[in-house]
């Protein structure tokens, strides 16, 4: 809300067809407080709005620049205040009051904005008597704390200024109130009355029709609301709040037969005299432009062509009423308030205007009227402003950003700055739309927000953010405010000294010149830049078109782009009627020495983002002489692959000072310059020494710029290896080669990390903003092509990407150095062999096309959850995505006998890719290569023939003995739960080798039996339902959202629990039950179901309740290693730090993995851990409720890993540091650890009679063993 004018703060207001409110504050006569020193503070008191209003200080800053000497830079500022006591004292405020926030005990701090202004407002019942402040500026490294004349602080009266304003003075005898209203508004009953004896006239005439499902039944219900013929509800009401939190405003839009009605009340405190209107007009969408409405409805009174106006009666209630053929699809207003000849502006607590949907449909896109203090999120404040503006310039994004860099900058904002200046930065995005500014403006923005990233890039620690704000600094340009008035003078010195014709001044008519003028003096912007480059080529050649292509190689500007400048951002002033600045110019070549030192002041004002002038923009700023002599080496040899040394030493110097703007810019040019020196590098021609050493400086300048601790572990492992003491190997032996290999793999994980993450980010800001644009009522809409994988174009800008090229390039020599082949074999398919018709693929399809032979799939991308489809024969991927043993789609493989092998030489995967549509025989060789060879379509048919599957026979389990089953009871009830259970209880271990965990089981039928309690009448029909659409998603959530748990399982499983010595279920743990219960519904479960021709009502899950294990380490042991060429006895141990999650799912990198022989043969380690994240037991502990179905285990199908396990307390997921790893640097410790996970697994097989095994177990702290699973291998 706007205030009532009041002395001295005269505001002028316009209000026309939907725009914003504009509003400029005067403070002419206002009370000064001269500053010691030089410049003054000026306050202002006016009420805060409507009724009890608050009461708003404004305070403004002149003379900042003069007195500290600041001409170029911004600068940062704030006010240091608190309430003045009656003995003189500071004292903190009663309530913090808007604008405001606190600083210490007693002082409070509000930030000044880029004008030196700040506004304080005090809500009623919290204004002081008298508030005391100083003011505190920061700016080129320094804070200057400024007081008032003889070093005092500022005292400022607030209680008088507020009387002598008039401001929050209550009027006893005319006190404000909410206006009085009948409780029931008969008019609005009335008409629901209708409507609803109108839909209940069409029933009966009509076919009845089932109701869609509740989906969410404890949501308090509501009553049924009256549906028109077309689907559109006959009643539609809401509510939003009224800004200033001065009130509420409700809606409703009744139709009856051919009328619609739209009924209004407000909410607000105000004096009696006061009159309040509608100020209104109606929009085909929200956002767009008021129209000039069909029909006048009774009550309003046109305001002028466009907008309506309709009293509040009692200053509560307005009632409009259309008929249906000429009603609006949108309604938008503004309340406007009238007290004597003052006068106010009301909008919605969200800043925007009301909307609301008459005809149109409540989603049909746009700022709608919510709930009341909802607002804005930065998402929709740059799609709004991208896509539905009718007034937007670069000048005003540069603004809009700035002001969020001002905010607390979190992964969301910092995602929305890096696409739109980016976006901007490239020219996808509109520079000029029919508005226009002054050159200094333009100078000062761009100042501003160099200010104001440094500063948001200083408090930023999370990676990601200060990743996303380092894309934002490549797209600004420094600015420089000092030369933005002399943009408009320099140009018109120069047409008036060659005597080109200016408006109607007579002259040489150049109509280029003419329009660039214009163009400088109301849309300067850095593409001038590039403009003065071109005009200069062609003042120097005479040649048109040296001109269109040297705009072209500065600054991406084309003809098109020159087309806008003129049909967008203003007028033809030449009236040739040509548009913009598409001219060929008079070819003045006398000009051309005035033309260059202008295009010098552009550079000066609009430009400064390259290496040298950003070496000389910091001269003064410098942490020391010596730091300025070596930024002036670098640039001298700048091309010099041996400046990346010097470059590194450049940024140590400048990391502590990167909250000066001129330095945060030219440590991201230095980045950038060591980045393109890396690129530059003959990767190929390198020594395997110098391309780890350049790994090793390229990921030091990255953790410079991330400030990421995963990437920081992944060099002190790598750095150890390479720099240390190679871990007390000999440099380039096996066991080194193999742990390089590790470190490489865990970086280059880190690395694909960090780029698909910002990727996603970024590419999900631009499909919104491209969704944004296809909406009613926007006014630009993005290049698709363009946003269409603008996220990926930028994650390649990154360093990663050059550190993912030399990592790639150096690991198949580490490989070969470690006597490893090309490949890794996981799977050996059928008796080590494979037949299929070779497919290319970005990733495993959910099936095969029923009728095809078999596939020998090259697939690019594997998460290891897959499930593999039937007609798929070889699986073969990329290094990058090898899975570990025991991945789920790992056991798919060995179930399915289909071939899984990784390769780390692309050459080889090309080789493959090249044959695609030919079908060849696929071999695993006796020393674990692939090989292949053409084969014939007869076999191939045979192959998949073989391959193809059966209906497994699922036998349902019959009714449980009880809720739950106790460990000692599993083996009494075996039909009742599944084999982790039962295997479990099977086991009889030797606690001086190992132990099993506390154990208790919510059986099979249990789940259905809770569907069948009355507590969950209907939620059986319902899921049914939900089932029925394919809404697998949405089932999970409804089952978790809605069942209700029986007593009887709580009260069984605590008993079961506590008297095994675990502790009682605690926090949400049903959740964790149901979700497991819900997980039947996972897409890979339904998948896998179906393709093994699996109902689902056979399919049962009974639930394993386990302590969680507190590990160190996880492991799995295959009491038969299934590696070619492993002998008889030899056991295949997995170890990683962590918890087994890290195994089970395979997460990012692997985990140690290692051949172990009876007694007296050394292990071998085949692959060191190189996973950067683990997953570790919460402190304090919790319970995890494990999947146990029926359809696992069985014979010809492994179906392990489809159902889920949820812990009741989330894990926690920590970087991995590898440096000071007993697992790899102490090889006795490792051998040991090795040895007593093979006596475990010799244990276990004999166990189960000599039958192989698949175990996994975890090693605790204290080097006790635990076995928490143990099932037949596959």
């Amino acid at each position: 809300a706007l205030p009532i004018c009041s002395r001295g703060g005269q505001q002028a207001i316009r209000q026309r067809r939907g725009a914003h409110i504009e509003c400029s504050l005067k403070f002419e006569g206002m009370p000064q407080y001269g500053m010691d020193g030089g410049g003054d503070v000026t306050v202002n008191c006016r009420p805060g709005g409507l009724g009890k209003s608050p009461v708003i200080l404004d305070i403004q800053c002149r003379g900042i620049h003069g007195k500290l000497g600041i001409n170029s830079g911004g600068f940062g500022g704030r006010l240091h205040w608190a309430v003045l006591g009656p003995g003189g004292e500071w004292q903190p405020p009663t309530m913090q009051p808007d604008g405001s926030k606190e600083c210490d005990a007693v002082a409070s701090s509000a930030g000044l904005n880029k004008d030196a202004f700040v506004s304080l407002t005090f809500r009623p019942g919290h204004v002081p008597d008298r508030i005391v402040f100083v003011v505190v500026i920061q700016c080129q490294g320094q804070t200057h704390w400024l007081k008032a004349h003889g070093g005092q602080d500022f005292v400022v009266d607030v209680a008088a200024l507020a009387c002598e304003a008039g401001v929050g003075v209550s009027d006893s005898a005319n006190p404000p109130r909410v206006a009085e209203r009948p409780a029931v508004w008969d008019a609005l009953q009335a008409a629901k009355q209708a409507a609803e004896e109108s839909v209940a006239a069409t029933k009966s005439t009509t076919t009845s029709f089932k109701p869609p499902p509740r989906r969410r039944r404890k949501q308090p219900a509501v009553a049924a609301i009256p549906q028109s013929g077309k689907g559109q509800p006959l009643v539609k009401e809401g509510a939003a709040g009224i800004s200033d939190n001065a009130g509420t405003i409700a809606w409703h839009v009744v139709q009856v037969k051919d009328e619609v009605c739209v009924f209004v009340e407000a909410s607000m405190e105000l004096v009696e005299e006061m009159e309040v209107y509608l100020h209104w007009g109606t929009a085909p969408a929200p956002g767009c432009e008021w129209e000039a409405p069909p029909f006048v409805p009774a009550g309003a009174t046109p305001f002028d062509a466009i907008a309506m106006r309709t009293r509040l009666e009692g200053q509560a209630r307005a009632e409009l009423r259309w008929p249906l053929a000429k009603a609006p699809q949108w309604m938008s207003f503004v309340l406007y308030v009238k007290a004597g000849k003052g006068e106010m502006w009301v909008k919605c607590d969200n800043g925007d205007n009301f909307w609301l949907h008459v005809l149109a449909a409540p989603d049909s896109g746009g700022p709608v009227a919510s709930a009341p203090g909802k607002k804005q999120t930065v998402g929709q404040k740059f799609c709004d402003a991208e896509t539905r503006s009718s007034h937007w310039t670069q000048f005003n994004r540069i603004c809009l950003a700035s002001d969020i860099f001002a905010g607390e900058v979190g992964k969301e904002e910092a995602a929305w700055l890096a696409t739109d200046l980016c976006l901007a930065d490239a020219k996808v995005l509109e520079w000029y739309r029919k508005s226009g500014y002054q050159p200094k403006d333009m100078a000062h923005a761009q100042e501003r927000i160099g200010g104001n990233m440094a500063r948001a890039m200083t408090a930023a620690t999370d990676p990601m953010i200060r990743t996303l704000l380092r894309l934002c600094v490549r797209a600004v340009p420094r600015g420089n405010s000092g030369g933005g008035d002399a943009i408009r003078h320099g140009i018109l010195n120069i047409m008036r000294t060659h005597g080109i014709r200016e408006g109607h001044r007579p002259g040489i008519e150049c109509k280029f010149i003419e329009q660039w003028h214009q163009k400088l003096h109301t849309n300067s912007a850095p593409d001038d830049i590039a403009i003065g480059e071109g005009y200069l080529a062609y003042l120097a050649s005479g040649n048109p078109d040296d001109m269109w292509r040297v705009m072209w190689e500065v600054g991406k500007v084309s003809r098109a782009d020159l087309d806008k400048m003129g049909s967008v951002g203003f007028n033809d002033h030449t009236k040739s009627g040509a548009k913009g600045l598409n001219h060929v110019p008079v070819h003045l070549p006398h000009m051309y020495n005035d033309v260059k030192a202008y295009i010098g002041l552009l550079r000066h004002v609009h430009g400064g983002s390259d290496l040298f002038s950003l070496c000389e923009a910091c001269k003064g700023q410098y942490p020391d002489h010596d730091t300025e002599c070596l930024a002036f080496s670098i640039f001298h040899g700048r091309d010099d692959p041996m400046s990346i040394g010097k470059i590194l030493d450049m940024r140590r110097r400048l990391e502590a000072f990167l909250g000066k703007r001129d330095i945060l810019m030219l440590d991201v040019a230095m980045e950038d310059q060591l980045r393109s020196l890396a690129e530059r590098m003959d990767m190929g021609s390198m020594g395997r020494d110098d391309l780890l050493n350049v790994i090793g400086l390229l990921i030091e300048d990255m953790m410079m710029s991330r400030h990421d601790p995963s990437l920081q572990m992944g060099y002190e492992f790598m750095s150890r290896l390479t720099r240390g003491d190679s871990g007390g190997m000999e440099r380039w032996s096996t066991e080194w080669c193999k742990m390089v290999h590790a470190a490489c793999d865990r970086l280059a994980l880190t690395c694909a990390q960090t780029a698909d993450q910002v990727a996603e980010a970024l590419q999900s800001c631009a499909d919104q903003l491209l969704e944004a644009g296809k909406r009613p009522g926007s006014v630009f809409q993005p290049d698709s092509k363009a946003l269409a994988t603008f996220g990926e174009e930028k994650a390649r800008c990154l360093s990663e990407r050059v550190a993912a090229q030399l990592l790639k390039q150096v690991m198949p020599l580490l490989r070969r150095g470690a006597g490893l082949g090309a490949w890794e074999v996981v799977s050996q398919g059928q008796r080590g062999h494979a037949i299929g018709t070779v497919e290319v693929m970005a990733e495993l399809p959910a099936e095969i096309a029923a009728g095809k032979t078999s596939v020998v799939a090259v697939v690019q991308n594997m998460t290891g959850w897959e499930d593999i489809p039937a007609g798929i024969s070889a699986i073969l991927l990329p290094a990058g995505q090898a899975v570990d043993t025991l991945s789920h789609v790992a056991i798919r493989a060995r179930n399915q006998q289909v071939l899984l092998a990784s390769c780390d030489e692309d050459g080889i995967l090309q080789q493959l890719r090249a044959l695609a549509g030919q079908c060849l025989r696929v071999e695993v060789s006796a020393d674990a290569s692939i090989t292949w060879s053409a084969s014939t379509q007869a076999e191939d048919t045979a192959s998949a023939t073989k391959a193809a599957p059966q209906q497994l026979k699922v036998t349902p389990p019959p009714s449980p003995p009880g809720p739950i089953l106790v460990a000692a009871d599993f083996t009494k009830h075996p039909k009742c739960l599944g084999g982790k259970s039962l295997h479990l209880a099977e086991l009889r271990p030797d606690t001086s080798a190992y132990t099993v965990p506390i154990s208790a089981t919510v059986p099979y039928r249990m789940f259905e039996k809770a569907l069948a309690d009355p507590a969950n009448a209907g939620i059986q029909e319902e899921l049914e339902e939900i089932l029925a659409e394919g809404n697998l998603a949405e089932a999970r959530q409804f089952l978790i959202d809605e069942v209700a748990v029986p007593a009887e399982i709580e009260s069984a499983l605590t008993q079961a629990l506590t008297a095994s010595g675990a502790p009682a279920p605690s926090g949400d743990w049903q959740r964790a039950l149901k979700g497991v219960w819900a997980s039947k519904w996972t897409d890979r479960a339904v998948s896998s179901r179906k393709q093994m021709n699996v109902p689902d009502d056979v399919l049962f899950l009974a639930v394993l309740v386990q302590p969680i294990v507190p590990a160190r380490y996880a492991f799995v042991i295959h009491t038969q290693s299934p590696l070619p060429g492993a002998k008889k006895g030899d056991q295949l141990v997995e170890l990683c730090i962590g918890l087994g999650e890290s195994l089970v799912s395979n997460s990012p990198g692997r985990a140690l993995s290692a051949t172990v022989g009876p007694a007296g043969q050394a292990a071998t380690v085949h692959v060191y851990p190189s996973k950067p994240e683990g997953i570790f037991a919460p402190e304090g502990g919790t319970l995890i409720f494990r999947s146990d179905s029926n359809g696992e285990d069985l014979e010809g199908f492994a179906g392990a890993g489809l159902y889920d396990s949820i812990t009741v307390t989330n894990c926690l997921h920590r970087a991995i540091g590898y440096a000071d790893e007993p697992l790899l640097f102490d090889a006795g410790f490792r051998e040991n650890m090795l040895r007593k996970l093979y006596e475990v697994g010799r244990l276990v097989e004999a166990n189960f009679g000599g039958a192989h095994q698949d175990i996994e177990g975890a090693v605790n702290v204290d080097g006790s063993i635990v076995v928490t699973q143990s099932r037949p291998q596959v």
